[in-house]
């Protein structure tokens, strides 16, 4: 379904990924684990256009998207949720979540009803300024909006970012419903131990190179992950 060959990103003199290639198939859930500055963001920003590539190829579905704007790839069935969870503080739930619906001139409204079903905890708030959320609200509305596009591969950033241990646990079996109902998902995450529990594969990324792929199972069981980002 996506397919990264051998990117190079740089800011300004200093490259973020050094020929980096990953694949997403239809249905998986694939993570992307590392340390604080490995250039995971950067390659989910670089997938939905906010960066542009220096060299290498990014395509969806054989469509080539290395250099289309990020309304397009979004028109294309690709959204992103942003480390940070880049809410609207001071508009209300209900405008954010048709924010995330800004490319469609459908109806929206069975898919805002989809999301208050999924998180009863928005639809509870749904006329409360987003600012005033919780943090796991903050992040259930970001993945929400996410959701409004109709996406078929999902990009989401570290999601599990500052959460208390239980809105964690929930976040990630938000993750699994998701798929569970067919949904791809590209997820990067520091929380190595959850991405690889959830992911059918993943890679793992060090100063902008992959340094190991395989399944999430076999990557909680390598050594090396072990020692480096499982406390092990």
């Amino acid at each position: 379904m996506l397919e990264i060959q051998g990117i190079n990103v740089f800011y300004g003199a200093i490259q973020a990924l050094n020929d980096v290639s990953i694949q997403v198939q239809p249905g998986e859930v694939v993570a992307i684990i590392g340390s604080n500055g490995a250039g995971k963001s950067t390659l989910l920003r670089t997938i939905s256009g906010l960066l542009r590539p220096r060299s290498g190829s990014i395509t969806f579905k054989g469509k080539d998207l290395t250099q289309a704007p990020p309304h397009d790839i979004v028109k294309l069935g690709i959204s992103h949720s942003p480390e940070g969870r880049r809410i609207f503080t001071n508009m209300s739930v209900q405008e954010n979540l048709q924010m995330g619906a800004y490319i469609r001139r459908d109806d929206i409204h069975d898919d805002l009803d989809a999301v208050m079903q999924r998180f009863p905890r928005l639809k509870e708030r749904i006329k409360q300024n987003a600012g005033t959320l919780s943090g796991g609200e903050q992040q259930m509305l970001a993945i929400g909006r996410a959701l409004m596009s109709r996406p078929e591969i999902l990009l989401l950033d570290e999601p599990s970012l500052g959460l208390a241990p239980n809105l964690v646990a929930e976040i990630f079996n938000i993750v699994i419903d998701l798929n569970k109902e067919g949904r791809t998902i590209l997820i990067v995450e520091q929380n190595a131990n959850r991405a690889l529990e959830v992911a059918h594969r993943a890679y793992v990324l060090e100063t902008g190179n992959i340094v190991l792929n395989d399944t999430g199972k076999n990557l909680l069981a390598n050594p090396k992950v072990k020692e480096a980002y499982l406390g092990g």
